[in-house]
């Protein structure tokens, strides 16, 4: 930008010293000046239309340089506004004074044409980077909120239909911590009457991560077909196994998920479970108890060439609901950075028994959020329950 586009304001109360400082401005091509005769006008001025940069007096009447100076720096749409502050007092105390409260820089009267040129194009230069840094910000976040959306967009939102052959419930939910995270689950048929779900948390956050939660879902689906289309029936470990196998090719950043695997038969009841190194899932029974599945120590998906994971199976009774979980809802923290732990989600679990699958997520849900209460979330957080035969 020339100097005629910059958009300059110059505050003072008395009319030689606007008359010279304006002078000297329009010597050095800033043309677009405006006046303001006292603190109140300047306000008024800088809440109706933008500038560039303020030139503002100490010593004023009512309003002084100080008062203004607060109030624009406490005041969220100007806050980003450089001011220079203009007095004739040259006391260190002063200089300090208007420094501590935001100003971007002090020039003393009579001006100083040179400080004056280098002091007015520093401070009009710093705003051109910090636009442009404020302009890149928002690019970043809008893409990083369409990311978003298009990554929970690829979790499911349709969630089978309870027949009287196939008589599961389910839902999920998934809550990342930043605009994108790496907690995933899915729910698919694999097999005729053979519900899979999964969820996982990869390690780290962020893009990285959602990207490497994106790659886990895609291939565990395509793993899944190609077993089902060779004529075989997936079991939960094979799933795991060949999940391993594929990550940990061209895992150039040593990336990994933790993640847990269940085959449901919706026609019995029965679970084939496979956790490689996540939380232990829950069985909740109607009768109000919550019990966690048992497993032995594995490591995550992705950090081995061949993996020896966990695996389990359960029948599910009439009514019984399986929850699945990863570590953000016991790891959620509050102001006084205590954790919402096992316990509370156990006596969560055990207060919505009986319920519905969408009741139990939510009320999980509810309750990590109250726990938490102003403090923000630190880890991205999934849930999932899947109760047979309602």
């Amino acid at each position: 930008m020339n100097g005629s586009e910059w958009r300059l304001l110059v505050v003072d109360d008395n009319e030689d010293n606007r008359y010279t400082l304006t002078r000297r401005l329009q010597r050095e091509g800033y043309t677009n000046l405006t006046i303001a005769e006292d603190g109140q006008q300047a306000l008024d001025l800088l809440a109706a239309q933008p500038f560039d940069l303020v030139l503002l007096d100490v010593m004023m009447p009512g309003l002084n340089g100080y008062d203004v100076l607060q109030r624009v720096r406490s005041d969220e749409r100007l806050r980003h506004i450089p001011v220079i502050m203009i007095s004739a007092l040259d006391e260190i105390e002063s200089v300090i004074r208007c420094i501590e409260l935001g100003a971007e820089d002090y020039l003393s009267k009579p001006f100083n044409p040179v400080l004056l040129r280098a002091r007015v194009g520093a401070s009009l230069e710093k705003k051109t980077l910090r636009d442009e840094m404020i302009r890149n910000v928002q690019r970043m976040e809008r893409e990083l909120d369409k990311a978003r959306e298009i990554q929970l967009s690829m979790v499911p939102r349709e969630f089978p239909v309870t027949t009287t052959e196939l008589p599961v419930e389910v839902f999920a939910v998934l809550e990342p911590a930043r605009q994108t995270g790496g907690d995933l689950y899915d729910c698919f048929w694999i097999a005729p009457g053979q519900l899979c779900l999964a969820v996982g948390d990869v390690s780290d956050k962020g893009a990285s991560a959602a990207l490497f939660m994106v790659r886990t879902k895609a291939v565990l689906r395509v793993i899944a077909t190609t077993l089902t289309q060779s004529g075989l029936v997936p079991v939960a470990t094979e799933l795991m196994l060949r999940l391993n196998e594929e990550l940990y090719k061209d895992n150039a950043h040593a990336m990994f998920v933790t993640l847990i695997l269940c085959i449901v038969d919706a026609r019995s009841g029965h679970v084939e479970w496979c956790n490689a190194g996540h939380a232990a899932p829950y069985i909740i029974a109607p009768g109000g108890k919550a019990s966690e599945v048992a497993f032995g120590h594995s490591f995550p998906v992705g950090v081995r060439s061949k993996l020896v994971c966990a695996s389990n199976a359960s029948d599910l009774a009439p009514g019984e609901c399986l929850f699945l979980y990863t570590d953000g809802v016991t790891e959620a923290a509050n102001e006084s950075d205590a954790l919402f732990g096992d316990e509370r989600l156990a006596a969560a679990l055990r207060m919505v028994a009986g319920h519905s699958p969408r009741d139990i997520v939510n009320a999980v849900q509810r309750d990590v959020r109250s726990f938490a209460g102003s403090a923000a979330q630190s880890d991205d957080i999934a849930a999932l329950a899947c109760r047979w035969r309602v």
